[in-house]
């Protein structure tokens, strides 16, 4: 079975807790961050209303380049450290098409994601408990998704 496990900097261990569930009998793991191009576009559009060039200068940009693939290398070693011997996917890209397309690129045959980054807010549980990478990865995804969230029972018990 060809598992591939979703990193997002925040999830490593509810990933890892996860692949346990699995039965490790001809086990494949998949490890894949995406660098989110987005936000590069939202940093273009925002320098252009203040009549700027749209794109910061050569060295800003190498800069900010240089600290997403050494942030993105630090996640993926990470989930190296909690799941050796993983196969490691790293894209460009956003984030949800990505995950998906390389699904089916690498034949997933499970995709482990969970609901959203938890970075400093706790866990919510709700409607809006599950991000729209995670939302469209479970619309789209060529494969089935197990969405991991993580402990929280002191949201309970729900109002009736």
């Amino acid at each position: 079975m060809r598992v591939l496990c979703c990193l997002d900097g925040t999830n490593v261990e509810p990933i890892s807790r996860a692949t346990t569930l699995l039965s490790p009998e001809a086990l494949t793991l998949g490890l894949i961050y995406v660098i989110d191009k987005g936000p590069h576009h939202e940093i273009e559009h925002a320098r252009e209303r203040h009549f700027r060039p749209p794109v910061p200068a050569p060295a800003r940009e190498h800069e900010m380049v240089e600290v997403e693939q050494g942030s993105a290398q630090e996640i993926i070693e990470e989930g190296l450290r909690h799941l050796s011997g993983a196969e490691t996917l790293q894209r460009e890209g956003r984030p949800e098409r990505e995950i998906v397309n390389a699904a089916a690129e690498w034949q997933a045959d499970l995709i482990i994601i969970c609901p959203r980054a938890e970075y400093r807010d706790k866990h919510k549980i709700g409607p809006k408990s599950v991000g729209h990478v995670a939302r469209f990865v479970l619309d789209h995804a060529p494969c089935p998704v197990f969405l991991v969230r993580p402990m929280n029972r002191d949201q309970f018990p729900i109002k009736r």
